[in-house]
């Protein structure tokens, strides 16, 4: 995946799906961001796809220190 990307963006439901191969989060409010793990660094991007990592510098170290490089991450924060 090529940095940045365009990030998920929650959608409102009357129900939750079901079935084989379904995967959903409950949207609280928050940040959607990007975490993206390389070899040698994290980044974090926002929605926007502005590089925010010194915003959420604790997350950058958590992510250096639990992700294997190459992952990419899309969640809220």
């Amino acid at each position: 995946m090529e940095y940045p990307v365009a990030v998920a963006l929650a959608e409102a439901v009357p129900t939750l799906p079901r079935g084989k191969g379904w995967w959903y989060e409950i949207k609280f409010d928050g940040h959607r961001t990007i975490l993206w793990r390389d070899a040698e660094t994290v980044r974090l991007q926002a929605r926007s796809g502005r590089t925010v990592t010194s915003a959420w510098m604790d997350l950058a170290v958590a992510g250096m220190n639990s992700l294997r490089p190459g992952t990419v991450f899309d969640g809220v924060m």
